[in-house]
């Protein structure tokens, strides 16, 4: 089933010798499907598994992307393609790695990018902050942040499309992060080396020279 807050309609079955192994599982599911609004065929969802009741899977929200050929479809000459990626926290506390994408109608300096890059990034963190994931999801389904980044970009230089590319969930306040993070690296301690013994040094030892050995005295023989 899909998420509650979205309907909670039938999305599909599958078969399963142990319930458990379903939760956890991923499943993409075009937008129509679930909001039954057949204008956003290019819109897909991931669902996620995180409870079975019966026979019945609930599941929860766990990504969402646009078809590529809508993107690019959107692409003309003279225009520039400006997008982004940066992580936002929404107010009830999920972790989203979301990828806006812009046209722009021209070929603007790369400081007019920049200023575009950081006003989405501005904008996109200010509206997550204000909005928990549901609202968040619905506004961006129906065009909503979409059409207040077209407006509101037009005054730093003309948009022509504005498009939520990708999000990724990284945190949800029903699961653990899909991505582990990496853990701080602690530096050994650098291990304490044996003092060495200072060795005297010694002095060379003075060979003894074999004393010469001295003729015998011969007497003279008695006659």
């Amino acid at each position: 089933m899909a998420p509650r807050e979205f309907g909670a309609r039938l999305l599909g079955q599958t078969p399963t010798t142990d319930p458990k192994l379903l939760i956890g599982r991923n499943m993409d599911v075009g937008v129509p499907e679930i909001t039954g609004d057949n204008s956003k065929y290019y819109m897909k969802v991931k669902v996620r598994i995180n409870k079975i009741e019966g026979k019945t899977c609930l599941t929860s929200f766990n990504g969402f992307e646009c078809a590529r050929e809508h993107l690019m479809r959107m692409v003309r000459k003279r225009n520039k393609k400006v997008e982004n990626v940066f992580d936002v926290v929404t107010k009830d506390g999920w972790l989203l790695r979301i990828k806006p994408w812009t046209v722009l109608n021209g070929r603007p300096a790369s400081t007019v990018e920049n200023k575009m890059r950081l006003f989405m990034m501005k904008f996109l963190n200010e509206f997550a902050r204000e909005n928990n994931m549901n609202d968040m999801f619905r506004k961006i389904i129906s065009t909503e942040v979409q059409m207040r980044i077209k407006r509101e970009g037009s005054k730093i230089y003309p948009v022509r499309f504005s498009e939520i590319a990708r999000i990724k969930v990284l945190r949800s306040p029903e699961f653990k992060s899909t991505k582990p993070e990496p853990e701080e690296k602690k530096e050994p301690k650098p291990e304490e080396k044996p003092k060495e013994e200072k060795k005297e040094a010694k002095k060379p030892e003075k060979k003894e020279e074999p004393e010469e050995e001295k003729p015998k005295e011969t007497k003279p023989k008695k006659k």
